[in-house]
């Protein structure tokens, strides 16, 4: 008889659930990684990008447009010059920069927001202001900062050709001080592309003109700022002399005002070529440096007199061309004139409210001493975007200088 096979029964393990997580783990790992390096390729790649495309204008001999027909300038007859730095039409009455900070009445700090113009409905409207303004004052010559050609920020409206259709009887030159790749930033209101620079007019036929670079910062800051300089237009006197008129727009936002020196030396030593021959000179333009402030020819200080009645702590941003001992490091054939009847510049932390907004007055001209001065007066701009006076167009409000040659 056969014994009974014993039949066994497999013993079947039980296999514990695989964990999820580790899985998970490197998954998400993986994508964060590819965000990561995505990041920064783009990061790279701009960088790359801005750095290729970046590049300083030199000293140049500037295209003159002469639709002048007057050859001469008069010697004993009055002139009259405008400078006027016109904000790329961005700088509505309720338009603040971001780059600008300053303080309100406790001390605390307050900083703008947009980096490009709130429309272009407000860049047409502030550039046509600003043409009407300069057209009231019948000015023999003109002289324009931040005039924007092509760029993002102002909808690529050229407001040199605008001035340009006004005042086609004036001989004209245009060079650029501000040229940028596209500029993300701020992320939430991109500054972009900017083409940008000086316009100047003559109701005399210009001779010969010349764009002269200044020292500007020499780290990577250098990428997004302006490509600063000064002009320079010849223009023929009846008596075989020369008058020199100079378009200038100094830097801005340099800590502790470094540049904004060592471009005032440059300006400093053209301007004492032009004199040592016996020519005449006029400066005028956005020097960036509060012009009254220690000023001898004024009684105003920091402590205790400011003008416009200002007692707010100023800007970082914003520097004195006078020391305390009422000294300019300019030469002694030239002298500063400047007004104290209205401010000319104000500051873009907050929107423009008299009596609460900060103001100085940074805009106005130097002069020979062979330039016999009659006046000079900052113009108060009118009916803004608000509907008030005061900053009707631009952040700046244009100076006027009432002149004669001896």
């Amino acid at each position: 008889m056969e014994k009974e096979k014993k039949v066994e029964t497999p013993v079947v393990s039980e296999e514990k659930p695989k964990k999820k997580w580790p899985h998970i783990v490197r998954k998400t790992g993986l994508i964060v990684g590819i965000v990561l390096s995505t990041i920064v390729t783009i990061a790279l790649s701009y960088v790359g990008y801005v750095v290729l495309s970046y590049n300083r204008i030199g000293d140049i001999s500037l295209d003159v447009d002469n639709n002048s027909t007057k050859e001469k300038v008069a010697v004993n007859q009055e002139l009259g010059m405008v400078t006027y730095n016109i904000g790329f039409g961005a700088y509505s009455q309720d338009f603040t920069f971001f780059l600008d900070d300053g303080y309100d009445d406790e001390g605390n700090r307050t900083i703008g927001y947009h980096s490009k113009a709130l429309s272009k409905d407000d860049v047409i409207f502030n550039t046509n202001g600003a043409i009407k303004t300069v057209q009231d004052l019948n000015p023999d010559f003109v002289m324009l900062q931040e005039v924007d050609t092509n760029s993002t920020r102002s909808y690529h409206i050229n407001q040199d050709e605008e001035f340009k259709t006004s005042f086609k009887d004036y001989s004209h030159t245009h060079c650029v001080n501000f040229h940028t790749a596209f500029l993300p930033y701020p992320l939430y209101d991109m500054h972009g592309t900017v083409n940008a620079g000086l316009s100047t007019f003559s109701r005399y036929k210009i001779q010969a003109a010349e764009r002269k670079s200044y020292t500007i910062a020499d780290d990577l800051s250098k990428l997004f700022d302006l490509d600063r300089c000064f002009s320079v237009h010849e223009i023929t006197v009846e008596n075989g002399k020369s008058l020199f008129i100079i378009n200038s727009h100094m830097s801005a936002y340099d800590e502790g005002g470094v540049i904004r020196k060592q471009q005032m030396l440059e300006l400093n030593t053209f301007m004492k070529s032009v004199t040592d021959n016996g020519n005449y000179l006029i400066v005028g333009g956005d020097f960036n440096h509060d012009l009254l402030i220690n000023n001898p020819d004024y009684n105003y200080n920091e402590t205790d007199h400011r003008p416009f009645g200002v007692t707010k702590k100023k800007p970082d941003w914003l520097s004195y061309l006078f020391d305390e001992d009422g000294k300019s490091p300019l030469n002694d054939d030239v002298k500063v004139y400047a007004a104290d009847n209205e401010p000319t510049c104000r500051n873009n932390d907050i929107e423009w409210e008299e009596g609460k907004t900060f103001v100085a007055t940074v805009d106005g001209f130097v002069v020979s001493k062979n330039v016999e001065v009659n006046a000079v007066k900052t113009i108060r701009t009118k009916q803004g975007k608000k509907g008030v006076d005061g900053f009707a167009f631009s952040d700046h409000q244009p100076v006027e200088l009432r002149f004669t040659l001896k």
